[in-house]
């Protein structure tokens, strides 16, 4: 069983119109997001993020909250992608829209690779893909991902 922390809305359901999102470059931006959370870029990562969430959020501010949202798990250390999903995000204001979830798992200090994954939503945003979602999920029994 895994626990699950997102940082921002969390999607639900499953949607055919994430298959209308281009795999390949949302896996890329989903590598680099993790990339740059490992090295601790967190300017980088934000920068990734979708619009509406780069305005709810003081920039300085972004660095901190991820040390609290990572306190769950620890910092990521390395990544392995486990799983690749699609489904839908459903927005505070009723409307929805189609994601790619990548499930990476990561070694952190507190954990070794498996007893931590990192979920990673990517939705499409204006004219390209943006980070809508992110966050640690901790292993609480079994392996999810053999």
């Amino acid at each position: 069983m895994l626990v699950v922390i997102l940082f921002f809305l969390a999607p639900s359901g499953c949607s055919h119109g994430a298959n209308s999102i281009d795999q390949t470059a949302a896996q890329r931006l989903s590598d680099s997001f993790m990339a740059d959370l490992i090295a601790r870029r967190t300017d980088a990562a934000l920068d990734k993020m979708e619009p509406e969430f780069i305005k709810m959020i003081n920039r300085s501010d972004f660095a901190p909250q991820l040390e609290k949202l990572f306190q769950y798990c620890g910092w990521p250390l390395d990544s392995q992608l486990k799983q690749v999903g699609a489904g839908t995000k459903i927005h505070l204001d009723g409307h929805s829209t189609p994601i790619r979830k990548f499930t990476y798992a990561a070694a952190t200090r507190e954990y070794p690779k498996g007893g931590c994954y990192f979920s990673i939503d990517v939705a499409p945003s204006g004219e390209g893909l943006r980070v809508t979602t992110f966050g640690p999920l901790k292993v609480t029994s079994g392996n999810p991902f053999p």
